[in-house]
C-alpha cells in the first residue's frame, strides 16, 4: 500500500489547527444543510426588487407619451461633468499592472497602447506611458541575434522576456563534492526481518494484490452525518450514483433551474452579510452539500430522491457521503509540493506577501487559500478507506470529469 504517512500526518495534525487569524473566511466557506434557507418565491421577489435600472414601463408597446425627466436631464448634462464612468475591469487591470515589476512594463505597455478602448488612466500610468511605440530593451539571449526582431508584433513581446526561457533559471554554480564517511555496516538480524515479514506480508503489496478489507469497510453506515466515519461501502455506493445523477442533471429544465437558483442564492447571501470575495469558493469546499441546497430551494428534491434512493441515500446523506469521499480522495492523492504550499499558508509564510496587495486582491487570496485548506481536511480513517481502492475511485471520478451538475469537484485525474 503506497501511503505517504508523512503527508497524511501533516494534513491530519497541521490542517486541523486554527486557520489564519486575520481575514478569516472559514465560517463563510462552510455549507450547513440544516440552515434555514429562503424559498424560491422569496429569492425571485428579491431579484425583482433589485433591478439596476427602473425602465418606468412594463412593455415596449406601453411606453407612454411623456419623456422621462430624469433621463432628459442626464442626457442634456452628459459630457459636461468631470466625473468619468469607469470602463469594465478597469480597476482589475490597474491592480494587475501594479502587481508586476515595472521592468516588465516594456513587454505589455506597447500592446496596451494599441488595444482600442483601454482607459486613458491605464495608458498614462507611470512606466506604461513611456512604453508607447517602444521596443523592449531587455531581451532573452536565445532571441538576440534574430534578424528584423524589432518588427515582432507587440502582442508577442512577452516571449522576449528572459524569464520566459528555461536558460534564465539555469544555475552556473556547481555543487561542491562532499565526502561522506562510511559508517559501519549494520549487522543483519534474521529474527527482526522475520517479524517484519509476519506483520507486513510482502504478497499483500505486490502489483494487483487485493487487501482483505475489515468488516467495517464492507458495511454501509446506518446514520450518515457531516462528521460520521466514511466506509468503503458508503463511498462506492456514492460513486455508483454518478451516472444517474449526471443524466438527471443534464436535463435542461433541471440544469437551468439549479443554475438560476445558485445565482439567486448568492445574491441573497450577499444581502444577508454572508458574501465572499468570490461566491463560487463556497461550492469548491463542500460541492455536493451546496448542490443539494440549491436542489431543495428549486423544489427538485423529491425528483432527486428518486435518483439517489436507488443506492439507499436521501439527498442529505448523499451530499455528506459525496463531500467526504471527494475530500478523502483529494488527500489520498495530494502532491507533496501542493501540500507544502498549503502548510506554508497555514504557518503564515505568505502573510507579508498578502499584506502588500490591495484590499480586494488580498481578500480574494485569503478566501481562496482558506478554501483550499478546507478542501483538504479529511480524517485519516476516511483517507485510508479511499486509499485501499484508489484506482477504482480514479475510474469512477472519470465519469463526471470536473463537475457534478453545476458544482466543481476538483479531483486529481
Amino acid at each position: 500500500m503506497r501511503v505517504g504517512f508523512v503527508a497524511f500526518f501533516s494534513i491530519y495534525l497541521g490542517l486541523l489547527s486554527p486557520l489564519y487569524a486575520k481575514d478569516d473566511y472559514s465560517a463563510l466557506l462552510k455549507v450547513d444543510l440544516s440552515d434555514e434557507l429562503p424559498t424560491m418565491e422569496d429569492l425571485e421577489k428579491l431579484a425583482e426588487n433589485d433591478d439596476d435600472y427602473d425602465w418606468k414601463y412594463d412593455y415596449h408597446w406601453n411606453i407612454g407619451s411623456a419623456f422621462d425627466k430624469v433621463l432628459k436631464k442626464t442626457i442634456s448634462t452628459y459630457g459636461s461633468s468631470d466625473v468619468r464612468v469607469k470602463k469594465a475591469l478597469e480597476d482589475e487591470l490597474e491592480i494587475v499592472l501594479k502587481s508586476i515589476p515595472e521592468s516588465h512594463y516594456q513587454y505589455v505597455g506597447p500592446y496596451l497602447h494599441q488595444v482600442p478602448g483601454i482607459p486613458e488612466k491605464i495608458l498614462n500610468m507611470p512606466g506604461i506611458k513611456e512604453t508607447k511605440n517602444k521596443f523592449p530593451t531587455r531581451i532573452a539571449k536565445e532571441l538576440e541575434d534574430i534578424e528584423d526582431l524589432e518588427f515582432l508584433s507587440p502582442y508577442l513581446y512577452y516571449v522576449l522576456m528572459p524569464e520566459a526561457w528555461p536558460s534564465y533559471y539555469e544555475t552556473i554554480e556547481q555543487p561542491m563534492p562532499v565526502k561522506v564517511k562510511r559508517q559501519k555496516p549494520t549487522k543483519y538480524n534474521p529474527s527482526f526481518f522475520a517479524k517484519i515479514r509476519q506483520l507486513v506480508p510482502a504478497e499483500n503489496y505486490y502489483s494487483g494484490a487485493k487487501v482483505e478489507l475489515p468488516l467495517s469497510s464492507k458495511l454501509r453506515s446506518l446514520e450518515v452525518t457531516a462528521t460520521s466515519p466514511l466506509s468503503m461501502a458508503d463511498a462506492k455506493a456514492f460513486t455508483a450514483t454518478l451516472d444517474d445523477v449526471k443524466a438527471w442533471g443534464a436535463k435542461s429544465d433541471h440544469f437551468l433551474k439549479i443554475m438560476q437558483t445558485g445565482f439567486l442564492l448568492e445574491a441573497w447571501e450577499a444581502k444577508e452579510g454572508r458574501e465572499l470575495p468570490v461566491a463560487q469558493f463556497r461550492s469548491i469546499v463542500n460541492p455536493c452539500q451546496r448542490l443539494v441546497q440549491k436542489i431543495k430551494i428549486a423544489k427538485l428534491d423529491k425528483e432527486f430522491l428518486k435518483v439517489v434512493s436507488k443506492k439507499g441515500f436521501t439527498p442529505d446523506s448523499w451530499a455528506y457521503t459525496c463531500d467526504k469521499t471527494i475530500k478523502a480522495y483529494r488527500v489520498a492523492n495530494v502532491h507533496p509540493a501542493y501540500l507544502a504550499t498549503i502548510s506554508a499558508y497555514v504557518r503564515g509564510d505568505y502573510d507579508e506577501l498578502f499584506e502588500a496587495y490591495d484590499p480586494k486582491t488580498k481578500a480574494i487570496q485569503h478566501s481562496l487559500m482558506q478554501a483550499i485548506v478546507l478542501m483538504h481536511q479529511a480524517p485519516m480513517h476516511d483517507v485510508m478507506e479511499i486509499k485501499n481502492e484508489n484506482e477504482s475511485f480514479y475510474r469512477d471520478f472519470l465519469k463526471v470529469r470536473k463537475s457534478i451538475i453545476d458544482v466543481p469537484i476538483i479531483v486529481k485525474h
